[in-house]
């Protein structure tokens, strides 16, 4: 079975709510051009697990979602004013950052990340995704790592 089954390209960026997310679209968003695949910006939206007894899982609100998808639609318009074509589409995606971007990953070109205080969602996402993982760092190198 090859790794390259339900592989689509594009690259993905997981979009947080750190100050660095639009230095992480706009570095997504420069791979995209250069490979000519579209990008999506995805926001993992985690909700804690509700008390025990509860009825029904805990999920973010209609209004909570609405909210987080119109603040990446305001990441992703500028980058779709640059000129040069490019395809951006955004997702909000409830659940853990790694979780997401993790299965973002397995069907991606690559993933663009920024680099979170302990490194544990790139390297989740490096170690067990199937796509290159670009990490875009404070420092003036970005860092890509290219899973097994």
């Amino acid at each position: 079975m090859s790794a390259d089954i339900g592989r689509r390209f594009r690259v993905v960026a997981g979009i947080d709510l750190a100050p660095s997310n639009t230095e992480i679209a706009r570095r997504a968003a420069q791979e995209a051009r250069l490979h000519q695949v579209p990008l999506v910006l995805v926001h993992a939206l985690w909700v804690p697990a509700r008390l025990q007894g509860a009825s029904r899982p805990a999920s973010p609100s209609p209004e909570v979602l609405i909210s987080h998808a119109q603040w990446l639609e305001s990441i992703a318009e500028p980058l779709r004013a640059e000129p040069g074509q490019l395809s951006i589409s955004t997702r909000v995606i409830p659940g853990r950052a790694d979780d997401v971007l993790i299965a973002e990953s397995l069907t991606a070109t690559l993933v663009v990340v920024g680099e979170d205080r302990c490194g544990i969602v790139a390297a989740e996402v490096a170690h067990r995704g199937c796509s290159p993982t670009l990490v875009v760092r404070s420092d003036p190198m970005p860092m890509l790592a290219v899973s097994r």
